[in-house]
C-alpha cells in the first residue's frame, strides 16, 4: 500500500498543490510533498514575519502565502488540501473547484492510503476517551497500534511504518469528515448534540458532516452505533456496514447491541435477549454515566478482534485523559477537578451529571465562549448538583440565565444558589476556597470553548491546574 503512495506522490509532478493551514495535522503533509519536490503552495493566516512561519521557511523549500488575505493567492491550483478549520464551502475554495481543482485534506488521503483496519469515531461528545478506550483494549490484545486523528497526532508520516496486521484508530471531527470520501472499515458514532453552530451554516449541515463517517463503507464493514441517538439511529437502513447498538437496540432491529444491566456490562447476542456479561461497572476507574456509554460504544467496536477478557484488563487500567473530569489535588479534604474539555453546556452537563451520581457536595467554576449553542438542561443540572456557582468567562451571563429559569425544575428557588461573579481563574479558585467546606468537590466545567482567554482548552486546563497546586 505505501508503494501505491508513492506513485500516486509521483502522479503529483507537474501539479500546481495547494496546502491550506500549517497546524499540526498539515505540517508533515507538507514536509512529505516537499521532500518529493513537488510544486507547493503553503497557505497560512499567520503573519509573515512570525516566529513559526520564519521557521517554516526554513525548513522546507516551498511557495508561501501568509497574512489577514492568504487566500488571495489561491488560484490555478489542481490540488487543494485544506485545513479542517476551512470549510468547504469557502468561496475561494468553491471558485478554484469550479476551475476544476481537486479539494481533499490530509486525513483523507492517509484513509485512502492506510494498509491496516482503521476504526474511526465520532460524535459530538466523548471522541477522544472512545478513541483511546479502543486503542487501549486492541494493544491489550497485543496488537501494534496507532491512534491519531483529531486526538492531535497527525498518521500520515506513519504510513511507511503501518503494516496491514496493525490496527488504526482515528478520532474525526464534524469539520474532517465534512467533504470526506473514504471511510474507516470500523465507523464509532457516539452521540449528537448541535455543536460548532458558530462554524456551521446550521446543525442540519453539522449532522450531516457528522454521517460522513459511514457513508463510504463496504459490506463487510461495521458501525457502531447509539441506539438512544435517533437522528442518527433512525438512518440504520442507509448503512451499509454490520450494525452493532449499544445503549439499547433501536426498535423493531435485532442487531448486537452493548448495554448496562444494573451493575453489569456486556451485550445480547444478534438475534437474542440473552445477556453476555463482560465486566462490572466498578471495573471502570472513570466515573459518569456518559463515560460507562463510551465504554459500551468501545467494546462493541473491539469485541470481533479482543478477547472479552482483554477488554476487561483495558477497562480496569484505563485511568481517562487529561482534562476531562481530571483530579488535581485535594486540599484541606476539598477535591479539586478540571474538566477543560467542557467546551459546550452538553459536555457540562455530562460532567455535573458524574458529581450528582456520586451524590458528592459540589462547588462549579464555569465560563467561556459561546458557540452560539443552547443552554437548555444546563441551569436544571447546576441546580440540582450545587448551591455554590463562580463565573468567569464571555458566556458567564448565559448559564446564569439558564439558572435563573430552570432552578425550579429541582424545587429549587434561583437565590438559593450563591453565584459568584469573578474576572479570572486565580479569582475563582480563591472565591471556591472560601466557599468550600471539607469533603467538597470543585470542578472547573466551562460550558464554553477556551478562546476568549487561552488558544485551546489545554491551556486553559493547565492553568487552572498552575494555580490550584499553587494554593
Amino acid at each position: 500500500m505505501y508503494a501505491k503512495f508513492l506513485k500516486f506522490l509521483q502522479s503529483l509532478k507537474n501539479k500546481n498543490i495547494a496546502v491550506i493551514g500549517l497546524g499540526i495535522s498539515n505540517e508533515p503533509l507538507l514536509k512529505i510533498l516537499v521532500e518529493n519536490n513537488l510544486n507547493v503552495t503553503a497557505f497560512d493566516g499567520m503573519a509573515e514575519d512570525s516566529k513559526r512561519a520564519i521557521e517554516l521557511k526554513e525548513k522546507y523549500q516551498a511557495n508561501w502565502s501568509f497574512g489577514a488575505n492568504y487566500l488571495s493567492k489561491l488560484i490555478g491550483f489542481d490540488y487543494i488540501f485544506r485545513t479542517p478549520a476551512l470549510m468547504p464551502h469557502n468561496s475561494y475554495l468553491e471558485a478554484e473547484k469550479a476551475q476544476g481543482a481537486l479539494i481533499t485534506s490530509e486525513m483523507e488521503l492517509f484513509l485512502e492510503f492506510c494498509p491496516a483496519k482503521v476504526f474511526g469515531v465520532t460524535g459530538s461528545d466523548g471522541k477522544s476517551t472512545t478513541s483511546s478506550l479502543i486503542a487501549t483494549m486492541l494493544e491489550e490484545q497485543g496488537y501494534k497500534v496507532y491512534l491519531g486523528g483529531n486526538i492531535g497526532q497527525p498518521l500520515l508520516d506513519q504510513l511507511d511504518k503501518i503494516k496491514s496486521e496493525d490496527m488504526v484508530v482515528v478520532e474525526l471531527s464534524s469539520f474532517q469528515l465534512i467533504d470526506l470520501n473514504v471511510s474507516p472499515q470500523v465507523a464509532v458514532f457516539t452521540n449528537i448534540t448541535p455543536n460548532h453552530l458558530n462554524i456551521h451554516k446550521d446543525f442540519s449541515e453539522y449532522l450531516e458532516a457528522k454521517k460522513q463517517i459511514y457513508r463510504h463503507q463496504k459490506l463487510n464493514d461495521k458501525v457502531i452505533i447509539n441506539g438512544m441517538t435517533e437522528k442518527i439511529a433512525q438512518d440504520f437502513l442507509n448503512m451499509k456496514g454490520e450494525v452493532i447498538w449499544f445503549n439499547k437496540r433501536y426498535p423493531e432491529t435485532k442487531h448486537r447491541v452493548f448495554l448496562q444491566k444494573i451493575d453489569k456490562l456486556g451485550y445480547q447476542p444478534r438475534n437474542s435477549d440473552d445477556f453476555i456479561e463482560i465486566c462490572s461497572v466498578n471495573d471502570l476507574r472513570i466515573i459518569g454515566s456518559f463515560n460507562r456509554q463510551n465504554a459500551l460504544a468501545s467494546m462493541a467496536a473491539v469485541i470481533d478482534y479482543v478477547e472479552p477478557v482483554n477488554i476487561k484488563k483495558a477497562l480496569r487500567n484505563f485511568k481517562g485523559l487529561k482534562h476531562r473530569l481530571e483530579f488535581v489535588r485535594e486540599v484541606d479534604h476539598v477535591k479539586f477537578y478540571e474538566s477543560s474539555i467542557d467546551s459546550s453546556p452538553e459536555r457540562s452537563k455530562n460532567s455535573i451529571s458524574a458529581f450528582i451520581e456520586l451524590q458528592r457536595p459540589l462547588i462549579l467554576i464555569m465560563g467561556g465562549q459561546d458557540k452560539n449553542l443552547d443552554y437548555s438542561g444546563l441551569g436544571k443540572s447546576i441546580a440540582a448538583a450545587t448551591d455554590r456557582l463562580i463565573l468567569c468567562g464571555e458566556n458567564s451571563s448565559l448559564i446564569d440565565e439558564s439558572l435563573k429559569n430552570e432552578s425550579h425544575l429541582v424545587g429549587k428557588s434561583y437565590c438559593e444558589t450563591n453565584v459568584q461573579y469573578v474576572k479570572d481563574y486565580k479569582e475563582a479558585v480563591k472565591m471556591a476556597c472560601r466557599l468550600a467546606r471539607p469533603g467538597d468537590s470543585v470542578l472547573l466545567s466551562p460550558a464554553g470553548t477556551s478562546f476568549d482567554n487561552f488558544n485551546n482548552f489545554m491551556e486553559r486546563g493547565n492553568h487552572f491546574k498552575k494555580i490550584v497546586n499553587q494554593i
